[in-house]
């Protein structure tokens, strides 16, 4: 139990880095760049471990699903760094990450399954710390990183639901191969007609070695603990975030945006 316990802090570490140095990457460069980068080296992971355990191909179906994944997950990751750079790191992030677990829930929903009381009272957090967000989102910019956090949320929920699809009538290691090659592939294409110059390599190397180790941890704390208890301590990413801001950047979140993520915390974890 306790490992898993460190496991899943693990999880939400390393996703925590790794949405900071993608972020930080994108105020010193352009976000399409960034992106790509680090989908690519997430990608490069996954084909290691894929050509180790070698796992059965998947059928025509189930890749061409998880090629819509990764292109809703591309969409988020984009507006996540874009938002993140413009405006508070730890509001944007928090916004994002909860909102990203309301989408499945809300498509479970409509699709005729049942919410669990608590889940119901998550989604309700999260549409809280949304209007909470809105309120500290004061300027232009920051109603504008507020309206990227949002788009994020819906393109990680879109990646979440579209994933769970390809990997149910497939392998999900390959779900997620094909997933971040059709994201790398995309991103690159972008990056190469736009002609965007080089980013920080060493944060863009941090922002995709931390997306993919926080999903490895991820599955070593589910190995060992119960599904939602390892899913609320790997969702709690957005607090390393808000530390590295702050102790790096220095960045100050004012009372009612503390407010909202203090709200998205509960609200994932519910």
């Amino acid at each position: 139990m306790l490992g898993g316990a460190l496991f899943g802090v693990a999880s939400a570490a390393a996703f925590g880095v790794g949405d900071f140095s993608g972020a930080l990457a994108t105020r010193r460069s352009a976000t399409l760049p960034v992106v790509a980068g680090a989908q690519l080296v997430g990608l490069l992971i996954l084909l290691a471990v894929a050509l180790v355990l070698r796992p059965t191909p998947p059928d025509p179906a189930a890749a061409a699903v998880a090629v819509a994944a990764g292109l809703s997950g591309l969409v988020g990751l984009g507006a996540l760094y874009r938002g993140m750079s413009l405006g508070s790191m730890g509001l944007v992030t928090s916004i994002s990450g909860s909102g990203a677990l309301t989408v499945p829930l809300l498509v479970s929903a409509v699709t005729g399954a049942a919410m669990a009381p608590l889940q119901v009272v998550g989604v309700l957090f999260a549409a809280a710390a949304a209007a909470a967000a809105g309120g500290a989102s004061r300027g232009e910019i920051g109603r504008q990183a507020l309206g990227l956090a949002l788009l994020a949320a819906l393109g990680f929920g879109g990646w979440y639901v579209l994933l769970d699809l390809a990997a149910a009538s497939g392998d999900p290691l390959w779900a997620l191969v094909i997933s971040r090659g059709a994201a790398s592939f995309v991103a690159g294409v972008a990056t190469v007609a736009r002609g965007s110059g080089r980013p920080p390599a060493t944060l863009v190397v941090l922002a995709g070695i931390g997306d993919v180790g926080g999903n490895a941890f991820y599955v070593l704390a589910g190995a060992s603990l119960p599904v939602g208890l390892a899913a609320a301590l790997s969702g709690m990413y957005p607090v390393f975030t808000v530390l590295l801001a702050r102790v790096i950047l220095g960045e100050r979140l004012p009372r009612l945006a503390q407010l909202a993520v203090l709200l998205a915390l509960i609200g994932i974890v519910l």
